[in-house]
């Protein structure tokens, strides 16, 4: 309790400061983002590594190259705000991919579901997305689809993952959920059970009690894209979460539910892009070739703390 009286302190005093000074005087390092300084400047980590783009005087595709480089003038210290800006591009991308291969506009959760079910992503990058969810992300996702699927907000991404009555990928899901489901498990087992789903994500076939489970990959895109993703951009966007780095029990690891949030997204804009048939559109290999140079870029800078 007292850490946490600190932190709230701290975090006024930190305005306070600004509202004699003006904010254009550098504030006070918290301890968080000092030993996270620190963690760059000693593993040598490039932390991330963009890809290179085409030229183009397309006005759509510059406004999306705007919202990038906003993303990355966020990092590295602030990956959250980088996600932030990213899925920008991507919730664009997605709409307009939809739009072009259906012949009429969807709202974007129309979209998520169409791209997981419809749009073959490359199998290389996707494998190497879900292979690679770090422990904490697999923590936050079980938490908003299993331990709070009772709740108002719960049964949105619930909707958003298993809606339709007549969907095999639902009904997928929703057997895959109810196991992973355990009334009243205590803190340790939510833990192990998170970990579970980490193992579904990276299409490992799974016992569960009497059950054999193997998620295909549009049940993994799903999970991915409308429960993980689209979740954590609606939680932040509606001021609904805790900034991250100014909580009172951040640390290390907490970087790396937002690093890997912006990673993922990052790599589905680029997948999608490489798809269209348009002079800019990157080559399918050379995203796989850096959606592997940047998870082992988080993983050298992360080390322990990416499956802590």
């Amino acid at each position: 309790m007292g850490d946490r009286t600190h932190h709230r302190r701290e975090r006024l005093r930190i305005i306070e400061e600004w509202s004699r000074t003006g904010v254009l005087a550098e504030r006070r390092s918290l301890p968080v983002e000092q030993q996270f300084r620190d963690r760059v400047s000693r593993t040598g980590s490039r932390l991330f590594v963009p890809l290179g783009l085409a030229y183009s005087d397309d006005p759509w595709y510059n406004t999306q190259v705007s919202h990038l480089l906003e993303a990355y003038d966020a990092l590295p210290h602030r990956p959250d705000l980088a996600f932030d800006s990213v899925w920008k591009v991507f919730e664009s991308t997605a709409v307009r991919t939809v739009a072009t291969r259906t012949g009429r506009r969807r709202n974007i959760t129309e979209s998520l579901r169409y791209v997981s079910d419809h749009v073959a992503l490359d199998g290389a990058v996707f494998e190497a997305m879900t292979a690679e969810v770090p422990s904490q992300t697999c923590e936050y996702l079980f938490k908003k689809v299993v331990l709070e699927a009772a709740t108002e907000k719960g049964r949105r991404v619930g909707q958003r993952l298993t809606g339709g009555a007549q969907d095999a990928t639902a009904a997928e899901l929703r057997t895959f959920l109810d196991l992973a489901h355990a009334p009243g498990a205590d803190l340790d087992a939510n833990r192990r059970r998170a970990m579970l789903l980490r193992r579904a994500l990276a299409g490992e076939r799974l016992r569960i009690g009497a059950e054999e489970v193997l998620l295909s990959a549009r049940a993994r895109s799903r999970l991915l894209l409308g429960g993980l993703l689209y979740t954590a951009r609606n939680e932040r966007y509606h001021g609904e979460s805790f900034s991250p780095f100014y909580s009172s029990t951040a640390s290390l690891k907490t970087y790396t539910h937002p690093h890997y949030l912006f990673l993922a997204t990052y790599a589905l804009v680029h997948l999608l892009w490489a798809q269209w048939e348009h002079p800019y559109s990157p080559h399918t290999e050379a995203v796989a070739e850096n959606v592997t140079e940047n998870l082992r870029e988080a993983r050298t800078l992360y080390g322990r703390h990416w499956l802590a």
